[in-house]
């Protein structure tokens, strides 16, 4: 990369699986400061290489797995981005996820990896810095995401290899399929793990031995320092090193009156103690665990002791997989639930929609809208954890009726079981909403109408809220630490890093670019103001009990969220970006194909 000073190497590896080639696609400087990495890169990417409706399993549909400027430095939590068009939404769609695996890239001496084509047979790749080699992974199709990694790293050689792969999930292309990384990261909400099952990539395995280049080593390192200690000193939350994002189970129940709850048809779980931090506590956890150079070390993993589940050793719960497939579906055993969260990562599924497909599919079974006979003779009833992770095998599996269904998702179930089903599909964009009720947490509501993934609750609380995450998400680092800090602490990070002299003003400026061109990809798709909306029952039906008792998201308050969002942005009243909004941002190539899509 010409003129580069340091935190990028100016090269990104596209990998062709159908003739299983590869090549160096340089990345100018302007481009790697204009968009940083992570999901502002590949959004990049993919707006330039894929044509309006294209379909996202086509042989040139690329997948794109990004790291950042500040990956594998001295900078405290980085992490990785894949980013593609979903096969579930079609829709762009982004997952950042933690552990080492992103390092490893940037170790490696690549800025992201760009895999496009389709291979005849199962393989995996595995990048040692600049050899890439096609594996057969024939001997692993049909394998678990434990196994299969646990085989590609004994097959290497090397205890430092870092594996992100697919389950049964990926292979037989639910569409909701995550990416296993490391075994307890998941990238899911993106549908990625579908698409590499299409390609038949089972995984992807990097080893990197290189170091990042530093513009002024001795002022980055001393800021990076000083960052690190200020999140140290700073919790995201109160408690969140100590009960990770588990505890938000209680404190949702208890106090903001979020908890999801049978399929948010109410947030008051009092068996929450049953299956929350205090249990986990109590009887699971063993020790807390960190990603790279984390100070937070959010997570906990544990080993149940007794019963069915003897042995099982498992990350978790969190929020959203406690959530999700806890309260949610009505579980108030903790050994059923850990089972249920632990079948989504063997199984390589996104633990979100799983338990979200699950949960509508209860409350019909309640409302006799399904039946045992539409179910293969199963009775999905609230709290039956042993069919809950029964159903997620058959879901992976596809298998029978109940898996066949269930791995079409909410929105398709609802359409084709038609009548009042879509009343009780909680879905934004296409997509099963997280774990937060947003009647009992309003600015979540933000996240999930109005970001770019749908029913995401990562994508930041109000439009400035989602310009900084938008930079989060590029600059590949985690939410936890680097969503406390201060515009100026990552200036005094990248200025000494990469050369540059950018303000907190260019910060915000590329925040917007980045949130504006993931907008005019979905605008190319159809999405528009209509789109930007939360399910029917959040803005119909009062919560009916809990400590936000009689609270619903009202339609005029959707209405203010859109358009102080558009305002914010520079987006035309239907949520457009206008064309001096595209001028102002150095987004011009963008205002023909947006115009084009609005004709």
């Amino acid at each position: 990369m010409a003129n580069s000073k340091g935190g990028h190497f100016g090269r990104i590896l596209e990998i062709d699986l159908t003739h299983q080639k590869t090549k160096t696609v340089n990345i100018d400087s302007d481009t790697c400061k204009q968009y940083m990495g992570g999901c502002g890169l590949g959004t990049h990417l993919l707006f330039n290489r894929l044509e309006t409706k294209q379909d996202p399993t086509a042989e040139n549909s690329p997948v794109f797995v990004g790291v950042g400027p500040l990956t594998g430095t001295a900078c405290a939590s980085t992490r990785c981005s894949f980013v593609n068009k979903s096969p579930y939404t079609g829709l762009l769609s982004h997952a950042e996820v933690g552990g080492f695996f992103g390092n490893e890239i940037k170790w490696a001496g690549w800025d992201g990896i760009l895999i496009t084509g389709k291979s005849k047979k199962p393989v995996y790749l595995l990048i040692q810095d600049d050899r890439v080699t096609f594996k057969d992974a024939g001997n692993l199709w049909g394998k678990d995401t434990h196994v299969t990694e646990e085989t590609i790293i004994e097959d290497s050689h090397d205890s430092g290899t870092k594996v992100a792969c697919i389950g049964p999930g990926g292979e037989n292309e639910v569409p909701y399929a995550c990416v296993q990384v490391e075994r307890f990261r998941a990238a899911a909400r993106t549908g990625t793990g579908a698409l590499m099952g299409n390609k038949k990539l089972k995984a992807i395995a990097v080893r990197g031995t290189k170091f990042v280049p530093v513009a002024d080593r001795e002022l980055f390192h001393k800021n990076a320092a000083a960052n690190k200690q200020f999140s140290i000193d700073h919790e995201g939350w109160q408690g969140i090193k100590r009960w990770g994002t588990a505890g938000l189970l209680e404190l949702k129940h208890h106090v903001t009156g979020s908890l999801i709850t049978k399929n948010f048809q109410t947030t008051w779980y009092p068996d929450i103690e049953e299956i929350g931090a205090e249990e986990a506590n109590r009887r699971f956890w063993k020790r807390h665990t960190a990603c790279y150079n984390c100070p937070n070390h959010c997570m906990k993993l544990g080993v149940i002791r007794g019963g069915k589940y003897d042995g099982l050793i498992a990350e978790g719960p969190e929020y959203e997989t406690g959530g999700l497939l806890g309260s949610n579906l009505g579980i108030a055993d903790f050994d059923l639930m850990m089972g249920a969260i632990e079948m989504c990562d063997a199984m390589g599924l996104d633990a979100i929609s799983t338990g979200g497909s699950i949960g509508f599919v209860m409350e019909l079974f309640q409302r006799e809208i399904l039946t045992a006979k539409d179910l293969d003779g199963m009775t999905l009833e609230w709290g039956d954890g042993e069919a809950v992770v029964e159903v997620i095998k058959k879901i992976a599996y596809k298998e029978g009726k109940v898996g066949q269904l269930l791995s079409k998702g909410v929105k398709q179930m609802a359409e084709e079981i038609g009548g009042e089903a879509m009343d009780y599909a909680c879905i934004v964009k296409g997509k099963e909403m997280a774990a937060h009720d947003p009647r009992g947490d309003k600015p979540r509501g933000v996240s999930y109408a109005m970001g770019t993934c749908g029913g995401d609750h990562h994508e930041g609380n109000s439009p400035k809220g989602q310009a900084a995450r938008c930079m989060h998400n590029s600059l590949v680092i985690c939410s936890f630490v680097g969503g406390y800090w201060s515009p100026k602490m990552f200036t005094d990070l990248l200025n000494p890093l990469c050369g540059w002299n950018m303000s907190e003003a260019d910060f915000w400026a590329t925040g917007k670019r980045i949130r504006t061109i993931e907008r005019c990809f979905n605008v190319r798709e159809g999405i528009s103001r209509k789109d930007d909306t939360l399910p029917k029952r959040m803005l119909t039906e009062k919560l009916p009990e809990g400590p936000k008792k009689g609270v619903l998201f009202s339609p005029e308050e959707i209405k203010k969220v859109q358009d102080e969002y558009y305002a914010y942005f520079g987006w035309d009243a239907n949520g457009i970006p206008t064309e001096a909004t595209l001028k102002s941002l150095g987004l011009e190539f963008a205002i023909d194909s947006v115009k084009k899509s609005m004709a």
